[in-house]
């Protein structure tokens, strides 16, 4: 792989982290969906609330398809992720090349091992890396009060899934996204994946499988130190 390709699909990686994790692939459409409203919908949050009030940790493989203008193919990736609350997370992927990210509660680290470059973020200065455990945290806790800070909320049930259908409130962000749908499983509350749409009609898909909970985490699982021969290719050693 090229120096200049390895740069992109970093960049690429980044911006994918914004939104990725948690929805089913095979959505109903919304004819089929049946909306929550009043009563019941304030049941399943109180559902969720209590489902969720332990979970300190989460595990699961990860499948993502992405429906990309920019590319005549549809991308398919493979990999892991392991996240903590409130800050942490590690992103291992394995298709179609192998890249590790993780997220330490200050900076995000992208690393491409087979071509030895990174970029490191400070959290605190970007935007994206700060909206992703932003995000995360709150898909993966089903919190509605959280989500409709940024979105407007609309919840479905189907099947066995209850859908949240979220569409942002702000113009700026509706400039890159159009739409997010997170699915949990009705019956435990757990994640089971995501859709991320945009108004270039991009589309991602991202599907969890093997989802544990509260795993036992290494120490070292939130920590990522680069070789010394790797080239960090956004400079930030110079910034920090």
């Amino acid at each position: 792989m090229s120096r200049a390709k390895g740069i992109r699909y970093g960049y690429f990686a980044v911006a994918v982290l914004c939104f990725v994790v948690f929805i089913a692939s095979g959505y109903a459409s919304n004819d089929a969906l049946q909306e929550l409203s009043g009563e019941e919908r304030g049941k399943i949050i109180e559902k969720f609330r209590s489902f969720h009030k332990d979970i300190r940790s989460l595990s699961a493989s990860v499948s993502q398809e992405k429906h990309l203008s920019a590319l005549k193919e549809k991308l398919q990736v493979e990999g892991t992720v392991t996240m903590a609350r409130p800050d942490k997370l590690r992103w291992d992927t394995v298709k179609p090349e192998r890249s590790h990210t993780v997220i330490d509660g200050e900076t995000m680290t992208v690393y491409h091992p087979d071509i030895k470059e990174a970029q490191v973020y400070a959290l605190s200065e970007h935007v994206i890396a700060r909206n992703t455990m932003g995000f995360f945290t709150t898909a993966m806790g089903g919190a509605l009060d959280e989500m409709e800070k940024k979105f407007s909320v609309k919840i479905y049930r189907n099947d066995g899934e209850i859908i949240f259908k979220l569409q942002p409130l702000s113009g700026m962000v509706r400039r890159y996204l159009s739409a997010v749908s997170i699915s949990y499983d009705e019956a435990t509350g757990l994640p089971r994946g995501f859709e991320v749409t945009t108004p270039r009609g991009d589309r991602t898909i991202t599907t969890l499988t093997h989802i544990t909970i509260n795993p036992e985490i290494k120490p070292e699982t939130f920590t990522m130190k680069l070789p010394g021969n790797v080239w960090v290719t956004n400079k930030f050693e110079e910034t920090r």
